[in-house]
């Protein structure tokens, strides 16, 4: 290989035997061309390479990056402007096959060089300028220009010139990028049903099936159609199921569709398709242990225990992956989490607090600020659950596949926590209701629903105690719930009032007792 790169012209060639020797490589130099075998051997594969550079910036945007793979690799339709690998090249091929190809992804660079600099720079209508440009001086590569034209409009959100565009490009051939382009740029004008019936039609194509797939789910989302964009997503899942992001778009929905158990499955497997990427983190892993503690919520105690077990056997692995000090301040609120499933509230607020303690000046991840949201719920904590589920608004609103179904997620997650706070509420102001009129049975029914959803609230367990005191003589069950509520109330920081009304509270049981 490089005495054919050395007779096409390369007067300074590197070979890197693995991924890890090519990104130090790349760290050092800026090269103008890299070829990468996609089967690399153990670690990283080619387009995990391709990926971890371009994540480091390690990549100048005048690179050629060719893929070489001994199996046939499907072409992406669009997302130019996300600079994926420039060519795949099929094993084997002949010198006179590597030069072609060399030579034509040398040839686009050059006559869109202006152009990705400005993409780079973020600068996308001075981009579309630079098409602009290149149409009149390179019309051999009208048809490169015409597409990364187009989805720089689409970028800008210039979506009847996109649609133009690609009407236009399709008048004089049939090409699967701008059948796409229209679909897209009918999606974003909000004219979903042609655009829904566009992107079935590309579904049943194989070229475009997977792009399309990605874009009806999203087109799903946009219009709150979670079960749709759920089946949806499912299918392109099982179809790349080593691509971290769609299988993490799925995990997402399952748990907005109330599917527990398969967002636990599919977190197992992005363990997997994580592994040697960019996405294998702390982070990552820690979300199958959120997910199997999602998920234990509806399981009988025998199971609970058993998911429990495999939770904290899992969290050790962890700790043989990645040093403590960057993800302990997160594994400390599933411990919390652990501990209030196992009823050892105190436990629970003191694993809190010590997470408190250890994540300051740290940045938390969706995942981990939505976990922390619900620890404190389940811990009776209102004000830093409120906190930690506000803080959700301000993440990012991007409207590519990963973030939509992300923030969708989240926005289900406090719905959630929204009717969960508002049914405990209605039911503890009617306990209340109950108690005023005398009517103590009802009351102790009342508190004790709203006690299933905050069983740590001090509040009201402190209420249905009184209710309870009121009661005259007490049998086995009403011993058994007057005996946890005091436990949870001896575990609060009472103020001084609240706490003379607990002590006299607790008197009056202990002489029923």
């Amino acid at each position: 290989m490089k005495s054919m790169l050395a007779l096409i012209g390369f007067d300074h060639v590197v070979v890197a035997r693995n991924a890890e020797t090519a990104m130090s490589a790349c760290r050092k130099t800026d090269f103008d061309f890299i070829l990468c075998d996609y089967n690399l051997g153990i670690g990283r594969d080619g387009y995990q390479l391709f990926e971890a550079l371009k994540a480091e910036h390690c990549l100048k945007h005048s690179c050629c990056f060719i893929v070489v793979s001994g199996e046939r690799h499907r072409q992406s339709v669009y997302g130019m402007i996300e600079f994926l690998p420039d060519d795949y090249l099929l094993k084997p091929f002949s010198y006179a096959e590597l030069e072609r190809r060399i030579e034509r992804a040398f040839q686009v660079k050059r006559a869109l060089k202006y152009a990705y600099q400005m993409i780079a720079e973020e600068n996308y209508p001075d981009a579309i300028q630079a098409c602009d440009i290149a149409l009149e001086q390179y019309p051999v590569h009208h048809t490169y220009t015409q597409r990364l034209k187009g989805e720089l409009l689409v970028k800008v959100g210039r979506y009847k010139e996109a649609e133009a565009l690609y009407t236009e490009v399709l008048a004089f051939r049939e090409l699967p990028w701008a059948k796409l382009g229209i679909a897209v740029a009918k999606g974003y004008q909000e004219q979903d049903t042609e655009a829904e019936g566009m992107l079935i039609e590309l579904v049943n194509q194989p070229e475009t099936k997977i792009e399309a797939l990605d874009w009806l789910t999203r087109l799903y989302l946009s219009q709150n159609k979670t079960e749709e964009a759920f089946n949806t997503v499912r299918i392109v899942a099982e179809a790349s199921p080593k691509n971290y992001l769609r299988q993490h778009v799925l995990a997402n929905l399952a748990v907005i569709n109330n599917q527990p158990d398969l967002a636990v499955r599919v977190h197992s497997k992005l363990l997997e398709a994580a592994k040697y990427s960019i996405y294998d983190t702390a982070d990552n892993m820690l979300n199958y242990a959120r997910a199997m503690i999602q998920n234990a919520q509806g399981l009988a105690v025998r199971d609970k225990r058993t998911v429990l077990g495999k939770v904290d056997y899992f969290l050790k692995d962890v700790k043989k992956r990645f040093h403590p000090t960057s993800y302990e301040h997160d594994k400390l609120v599933i411990e919390a989490r652990i501990a209030v499933l196992e009823g050892k509230m105190d436990k629970a607020k003191t694993l809190l607090q010590e997470s408190e303690e250890l994540s300051l000046g740290k940045t938390l991840s969706p995942s981990a600020l939505l976990d922390r949201a619900r620890a404190y719920f389940e811990t009776g904590n209102l004000a830093m659950s409120d906190h930690y589920m506000g803080s959700l608004n301000t993440l990012s609103q991007s409207a590519d596949l990963y973030n939509k179904a992300l923030n969708m997620m989240f926005l289900s997650e406090q719905d959630k926590y929204s009717h969960k706070r508002s049914t405990m509420m209605a039911s503890h102001n009617a306990g209340m209701e109950a108690y005023s009129l005398g009517h103590y049975s009802e009351a102790i029914n009342y508190f004790l629903e709203a006690q299933k959803t905050m069983p740590a609230n001090a509040s009201i367990a402190m209420n249905l105690l009184q209710a309870i005191s009121q009661r005259g003589r007490l049998n086995e069950d009403l011993i058994y719930l007057a005996h946890k509520c005091m436990n949870v109330i001896d575990e609060a920081e009472l103020p001084k009032d609240q706490r003379k009304r607990y002590n006299f509270i607790k008197e009056q049981i202990q002489q029923m007792l």
